[in-house]
């Protein structure tokens, strides 16, 4: 019994949702008790159903990605791509495995309009070394209390030089230290200054709020360094958002296949058999925009209804 399948997830689910006791007693598991939801089985019937939250929004189920062509005004938007994971998978996870896939697929497009979770300095250089595809996407801000106070020196303040490993400060002081540095599962370049020579500064309050620790800051390799300093530049003008804005076209997308062909609602088990769920879901998006497309026979004017009528005749006596 205890090698059948579902024995072993019944087990799992227990382990996950209850526990016993110091005096015995089995309890339900709460709060920060639980397992990761990564992990956890919310669910026994379908064991690839996760539990996330997303802005305040809280499911159980899956994440759909979807990518629809934007280029030519005159012909309808489709959908070319659809990308299905359980619903733990953040979004920024998917990046190259989309682009990876439209390649297969010989669908690759000349530049990819995303959302901020979908990109990263590392992701737009990759797309451009690997797919020679312009990654378009607004980059997270400077997370410094500088950047984010618009006060003091941030990191852009600083100038670097690669080619002798240095950074001089908005004072004229240069680094003492180069070196890497490894946080969050990403390499960057450590660089620090004199810890005398920043004492003594007369504008210290502005650099750093540490007491006695000297001001440091952490660089990404110079290449996608120079990316991410190039694209924040850039998408902090009229022309960089204006140019953005057409990102908008997928979140109508999205609301179309939601409200209209039931994109929302798992209706099978398993994230492969939801993958084909999703995927025929995108199908009948593209039909209906293809026909709609197509067909330019005019038509002719419903009847309007005693309610209607109505309303409309309140209105224009208000």
């Amino acid at each position: 019994m205890r090698e059948l399948p579902q024995v072993e997830i019944l087990r799992r689910v227990w382990v996950h949702q209850y526990y016993w006791d110091s005096r015995g007693t089995l309890r339900w598991r709460e709060g920060n008790a639980l397992p990761p939801a990564s992990l956890r089985f919310d669910s026994p019937y379908d064991t690839d159903a996760h539990y996330c939250v997303k802005r305040g929004t809280a499911w159980r189920g899956y994440r759909v990605h979807l990518t629809e062509t934007c280029d030519d005004p005159e012909r309808p938007s489709v959908v070319v791509h659809v990308a299905t994971t359980i619903s733990t998978v953040q979004d920024g996870e998917l990046t190259e495995r989309i682009h990876d896939d439209l390649a297969e697929g010989r669908m690759l497009p000349r530049e990819h309009v995303v959302d901020s979770a979908y990109v990263t300095a590392g992701k737009i250089e990759r797309a451009q070394r690997v797919h020679q595809v312009e990654l378009l996407g607004p980059l997270d801000r400077d997370h410094s209390h500088q950047a984010r106070a618009r006060q003091g020196f941030d990191k852009s303040c600083f100038a670097i030089d690669w080619d002798r490993h240095e950074a001089t400060c908005p004072q004229g002081h240069t680094s003492t230290g180069w070196g890497p540095m490894r946080s969050g599962g990403h390499e960057y370049l450590q660089v620090g200054f004199d810890r005398n020579t920043c004492l003594d500064c007369p504008v210290r309050s502005q650099c750093t709020d540490s007491a006695v620790e000297p001001r440091s800051i952490a660089l990404l390799p110079r290449r996608l360094h120079e990316i991410q300093t190039r694209n924040r530049l850039d998408q902090a003008t009229e022309q960089w958002q204006h140019h953005y804005a057409i990102r908008a076209g997928i979140e109508s997308t999205l609301s179309e296949n939601v409200r209209v062909h039931g994109l929302r609602r798992a209706r099978y088990r398993g994230v492969r058999k939801v993958h084909v769920q999703h995927v025929l879901t995108a199908l009948a998006c593209n039909v209906t925009r293809i026909a709609d497309w197509l067909d330019t026979a005019p038509h002719a004017r419903r009847r309007a209804t005693r309610l209607h009528t109505l309303c409309t005749s309140a209105a224009a006596n208000a």
